[in-house]
């Protein structure tokens, strides 16, 4: 389509940006149509992080269609840029880490909890580099090592971050002793930091913490959920992930938010009912040692997953604890609980 010179002249380009700014965010509150079928969008870490899996295994296993609606997917690498992306209007959900949001909310970033994914300790270890095993036992060895953790933006720090420093600062070393690294939170991210020599350990998450182990490339020398390996950690049983979204979207579609709580109950419902092999399997992870790995995993955490997406008030108390712990804080007046829409889940 040709433009007179007059019209591409009066239209300055910040006009323009504008203009293409309001039309997406306008979009983003519209249901998109697919073959007949409203599209939800999901912003989750990944691709195949444990925390996430009841969300993955959705359109895997049909449950949206079942609903009337297909679940889009899209990974990215941490839980704050998939919130972060998620309130600039790139989709409707986001999976991500209870402890972030008070973080957003202090920028005036309005973002709710709606459903949770799992429960108890979550399921952390740091892992030595193994030629490094014999002289970093524990996490008092760390002091003026690297460690590889997936970090956040200029403004928000990941809920691993948090986290990690919180976790070493329990054993007597300060945040600013210890070198943090960026890397991914995926396994190749973990994989990549411990093989490259890229850091002398890494946080990370079962099963890559047990993957690395297994593949010989670094040796566990502390575990959160290990009962043979206790931790001094505030708040070890609080929420770790979480389904989020903004209030606007919520208000503008009350019936997606319906939908993605009925969607992560069925495919929460089906991780309880089948043989832990099923879930890597119809994930499509095609490396047999990789599955492997998550059966395993899974085994020695029967109970990682929530039944039915709500929020139990004994780990809301620990993620207040958690919170105090790390420095986080809501604005005056305001409860971790203020985040948690669960209006869906009853």
């Amino acid at each position: 389509m040709k433009t007179t010179k007059g019209t591409h002249m009066g239209m300055s380009r910040r006009r323009a940006l504008a203009g293409l700014g309001a039309l997406g965010m306008a979009a983003s509150l519209r249901p998109l149509q697919a073959a007949g079928d409203e599209i939800i969008r999901l912003n989750i870490p990944g691709p195949h992080l444990m925390p996430f899996f009841p969300l993955e295994l959705i359109p895997v296993l049909g449950i949206d269609r079942e609903l009337g609606v297909r679940l889009a997917i899209r990974h990215l690498p941490s839980g704050v840029l998939a919130a972060e992306d998620m309130l600039a209007g790139n989709a409707d959900f986001a999976g991500t880490g209870l402890p972030i949001l008070p973080n957003f909310i202090a920028r005036h970033r309005d973002i709710v909890a709606i459903a949770t994914l799992s429960s108890g300790a979550p399921p952390y270890g740091i892992v030595v580099r193994k030629a490094l095993a014999t002289k970093i036992r524990s996490l008092k060895d760390l002091r003026g090592h690297s460690v590889g953790v997936p970090m956040g933006s200029v403004s928000t720090k990941t809920y691993l971050q948090l986290l990690a420093e919180h976790w070493v600062s329990a054993h007597g070393v300060r945040p600013q002793e210890v070198r943090w690294v960026p890397i991914t939170q995926n396994y190749e991210g973990v994989h990549g930091a411990l093989a490259g020599e890229v850091a002398d350990a890494v946080f990370c998450e079962e099963p890559n913490s047990g993957a690395l182990v297994r593949e010989g490339l670094g040796v566990r020398i502390a575990s959160l959920y290990d009962p043979g390996n206790p931790v001094q950690l505030a708040g070890s049983t609080h929420i770790r992930a979480v389904l989020a979204a903004a209030p606007a979207t919520l208000e503008a579609r009350p019936q997606a938010p319906r939908k993605m709580v009925q969607m992560l109950r069925r495919a929460l419902t089906w991780i309880h009912e089948v043989p832990r092999e099923q879930i890597p399997l119809r994930l499509g992870i095609a490396d047999a040692a990789q599955r492997a790995d998550i059966v395993q995993a899974l085994g020695r955490l029967p109970n990682f997953y929530s039944r039915d997406g709500r929020f139990d008030p004994a780990e809301i108390a620990s993620t207040r604890l958690f919170m105090k712990s790390v420095g986080l804080s809501m604005p005056a007046g305001r409860d971790i609980a203020t985040v948690i829409d669960a209006r869906w889940l009853r």
